[in-house]
C-alpha cells in the first residue's frame, strides 16, 4: 500500500481544516469536548486543534469569572451615627443587625484581596494566561509539524533510497 502521507512522530499531519474543525468541537462542547476530541486525535491537526479548544475555553471561562466578579458588588455600607450603624436606604426595616466590623464570616461572597485584586481576579488571570500559552503552544506544534511535512516532501529521496543496515551485515541481505 502506498500513501502520500507523511508521519512526523507517528502520526500523519492533517489538514488545517481539520485543526479548526477540532479547535471548534472542543470549544463549544468545552471540557467534555475536549476530553472527546483529544482522546481521539488521529492526527497532529486534531491533536493540536483539541488543545487550542482547550486553550480557548480556559480563556472563556476567565473572562466570564472576570466579568462575574466586576458585577457582583455587594450592598452598600451602612452610614455611622456614633456607636449605632443608620440603614444605608430610608427604610428602618432594612437595618442589618450585624455589625461587619466584628463578624467577618458574615460576607460569604467577598474574597480576600491582595493589593486589592481578589483572590477570584487572580484565578481569572491564571486561567486566561494559561489558556493563551496552551492556545499559542498548539498552534506553533501544529505549524512545526506542518513545516516538518513540507521539508520531508521537498527532499529528493524523501529518504525511501537510504537503507539502515546494522553494524556487520550488508546492505544485500537486510529487509
Amino acid at each position: 500500500m502506498v500513501s502520500d502521507e507523511v508521519y512526523v512522530d507517528g502520526l500523519p499531519v492533517g489538514s488545517i481544516f481539520s485543526f479548526v474543525w477540532n479547535a471548534m468541537i472542543s470549544m463549544s462542547f468545552q471540557i467534555v469536548g475536549f476530553l472527546l476530541t483529544y482522546l481521539l486525535h488521529t492526527t497532529h491537526a486534531a491533536k493540536n486543534g483539541s488543545r487550542a479548544g482547550l486553550g480557548i475555553t480556559l480563556v472563556q471561562y476567565g473572562f466570564s469569572m472576570k466579568g462575574a466578579s466586576a458585577l457582583t458588588g455587594g450592598p452598600p455600607p451602612p452610614q455611622q451615627q456614633g456607636d449605632q450603624f443608620a440603614p444605608a436606604t430610608g427604610d428602618p426595616n432594612s437595618h442589618d443587625f450585624v455589625d461587619p466590623a466584628t463578624d467577618s464570616a458574615s460576607d460569604t461572597s467577598a474574597m480576600a484581596t491582595v493589593g486589592g485584586i481578589s483572590t477570584t481576579d487572580w484565578l481569572a488571570y491564571v486561567l486566561m494566561i494559561v489558556g493563551w500559552f496552551i492556545l499559542i503552544r498548539s498552534v506553533s506544534d501544529y505549524f512545526r509539524a506542518r513545516r516538518h511535512e513540507q521539508l520531508v516532501r521537498q527532499s529528493p529521496d524523501r529518504g525511501l533510497g537510504v537503507a539502515v543496515v546494522a553494524e556487520g551485515e550488508n546492505p544485500e541481505s537486510s529487509v
